[in-house]
């Protein structure tokens, strides 16, 4: 099943409704962790995520994955939208992250400096998209894949972003659309 922005934008509704998770901000770390499960990941899995998606999509002039809750959203993604396959393949990919991690530098990634935790995702994302093709690879890039389309979908980090008003409707006069299109710019 691939997302399109139907789905995307149905998955919406959920992170007005989700609530805020405890969390607690290391700062020797510079690392974010969440104290308690989200709706689908569980609190671990859920820090090293909101951690992989700050790496990729930082906070600069521009809002980073943090802004847009781009993860908040994948959380209620995996409820909403994602297949048991799917669901299986980014456990696994989350567990197999950790054991690679910890096996690279000797202790856990939660536990590594933010420098060291760039490092190492700069390197799965260089061996992933390089020639590894393995069912880890092919995990990477396919979350790696959503994250950016979430974060890129969202209002805070699209400057064309607009919000289609209510439900789908698959057959729309030209002058219908017109009447939705000159809304947007009022």
């Amino acid at each position: 099943m691939e997302i399109n922005r139907r789905i995307f934008l149905g998955s919406m509704l959920y992170i007005v409704s989700a609530s805020v998770l405890p969390s607690e901000l290391k700062k020797s770390l510079n690392l974010t962790v969440f104290k308690s499960d989200a709706t689908f990941f569980e609190a671990d899995q859920f820090t090293l995520l909101y951690d992989i998606a700050d790496i990729m999509i930082p906070r600069t002039d521009t809002p980073g994955s943090m802004d847009t809750h781009a993860i908040q959203v994948l959380d209620e993604l995996m409820i909403s939208w994602a297949a048991t396959s799917t669901q299986q393949q980014f456990n696994q990919f989350l567990s197999e992250f950790l054991l690679r991690a910890k096996s690279t530098f000797n202790t856990s990634y939660f536990l590594l400096g933010r420098e060291k935790r760039q490092s190492f995702l700069e390197l799965i994302d260089e061996r992933a998209f390089d020639k590894d093709k393995s069912d880890f690879a092919i995990a990477y890039k396919r979350l790696k894949a959503l994250i950016f389309h979430i974060h890129y979908s969202s209002e805070s980090a699209n400057p064309n972003f607009f919000l289609v008003p209510g439900g789908y409707r698959g057959s729309l006069t030209q002058d219908e659309l017109n009447v939705i299109y000159e809304r947007k710019y009022l």
